[in-house]
């Protein structure tokens, strides 16, 4: 008999507790890996970001990067300069908007079984479109977006969500969807469309319309979204759309030729749009991709992007004096309290940048039909490595101007887009300086 066998039933017990051990730590470790897994499931990547803008995840926040992943559980928050795109792995798009926080609830998704997923997102303020993947399109039914006021389903769907304190608006560029108010028939914890009778549903065939409901209102109402009164409505129409809604994917337009900032080549500085054709009276932007080659983007809104072309030679940092550039170009318009867009001109203008106290101050006259002659001023600091120059006026929250520019590394031209509230509505634009 071997000797080990004399001591068989205590070895045979350690073992027993030793195995029993290690088969309990190795199933704890893979639940605890499990877990992990879960929490940190990716669902998307950022595919742009602009401006300042952070994804708070568990207890921690970071700045977006192009590439970076986004995950369950995630909130998006942007600033008034920020700008986020996201693209989830089943190919939907979203972009989120400046002033804006976004919600990933949840998201799941596979590409062998897409009937069964599960999206449930929500836009707690400010402005976001979304373009449906595959899990809304096969899963309607589990999909929802969800504001503080109203459920939103959809139906195959490119829509536009805007979020205030007391009004919800939706614009739709294809497809459909249903709004309805949160009721005992439409709770915020369910999935897919309302159908109280309460509902409403708004179709991209309904041109010029947009659906809102208003904090103390019984159901959503529709807008017309189109001047009364305006001669050419489908142009108006377009004007709103390729503002608010800028076209995710940027194309180059068959009228480029005609534009006169086409030589992008003799400008250190050079304004993009999303857009496929520019809006109206708008003669500064050029198509993204055209904007883009050779060139870095600086700063930009859903419409305007200011590109900038590279250099091995930035002279900012070395520069003492202060400087005053002229306007040579600008484009805006004029968002009225009925959420009108209306053609704006910009008429005059100042620019004077202190390299040595890395300091800036502007001044535009502003006009718009209604509005008379306004006047909208800024001044801030500069980045005197980057040349970015950033301002704003009024609560962080909510503030009534603000401004987002650059400077070419050559410091001969400066850029800058800008908003500022006048009465009920909004002026916003861009600008192109030289000296």
């Amino acid at each position: 008999m071997p000797i080990q066998a004399i001591f068989n039933p205590l070895s045979s017990a350690a073992r027993l507790l030793r195995g029993g051990a290690v088969a309990m730590l190795l199933g704890m470790l893979a639940l605890c890996l499990s877990s992990v897994a879960n929490a940190s499931q990716v669902v998307g990547e950022v595919t742009l970001t602009i401006g300042k803008s952070k994804i708070e995840r568990s207890a921690n926040e970071a700045e977006p990067q192009k590439g970076g992943s986004v995950q369950e559980g995630d909130v998006i928050r942007t600033s008034d300069n920020g700008h986020v795109h996201i693209r989830f792995i089943d190919g939907a798009r979203v972009s989120v908007r400046p002033n804006s926080v976004f919600r990933i609830h949840e998201f799941k998704y596979s590409p062998a079984d897409p009937a069964a997923s599960v999206v449930r997102l929500s836009l707690d303020s400010g402005e976001a479109r979304s373009i449906s993947g595959a899990a809304a399109q096969a899963a309607k039914e589990r999909f929802r977006l969800n504001t503080p006021l109203v459920a939103i389903g959809v139906k195959g769907t490119d829509f536009v969500t805007q979020v205030s304190k007391d009004v919800i608006r939706v614009t739709v560029n294809q497809g459909a969807i249903v709004m309805a108010p949160f009721d005992s028939g439409c709770k915020a914890d369910t999935l897919g469309v309302c159908t109280t009778a309460r509902a409403k549903e708004l179709t991209a065939d309904m041109l010029g319309q947009a659906l809102v409901f208003r904090l103390g209102s019984t159901d959503p109402s529709f807008q017309n979204v189109s001047k009364p009164g305006q001669a050419d409505n489908t142009k108006l129409l377009q004007l709103d759309r390729q503002v608010r809604d800028a076209a995710e994917k940027p194309l180059a337009s068959d009228t480029e030729t005609k534009n006169p900032l086409n030589a992008v080549g003799n400008n250190r500085l050079i304004w993009g749009r999303w857009a496929r054709d520019p809006i109206a009276n708008d003669s500064l932007t050029v198509p993204f991709l055209e904007a883009m080659r050779g060139n870095e983007v600086t700063v930009g809104d859903g419409y305007y992007f200011l590109f900038r072309e590279p250099s091995n030679i930035n002279v900012l940092p070395t520069l003492t004096t202060k400087t005053d550039f002229g306007l040579k170009s600008a484009s805006a318009y004029y968002r009225n309290a009925a959420n009108e867009m209306v053609p704006a001109t910009v008429s005059a203008g100042s620019l004077s940048i202190d390299f040595g106290a890395k300091t800036y101050a502007t001044q535009l006259g502003l006009s718009a039909e209604g509005t008379g002659l306004q006047t909208f001023s800024q001044s801030g600091s500069i980045n005197s490595s980057t040349g970015i120059f950033l301002g704003r006026t009024g609560p962080d929250a909510a503030p009534t101007s603000s401004l987002a520019g650059a400077i070419s590394l050559d410091a001969r031209q400066a850029g800058y887009l800008f908003k500022t509230q006048i009465g009920r509505g909004s002026f916003v634009g861009a600008t192109l300086w030289g000296r």
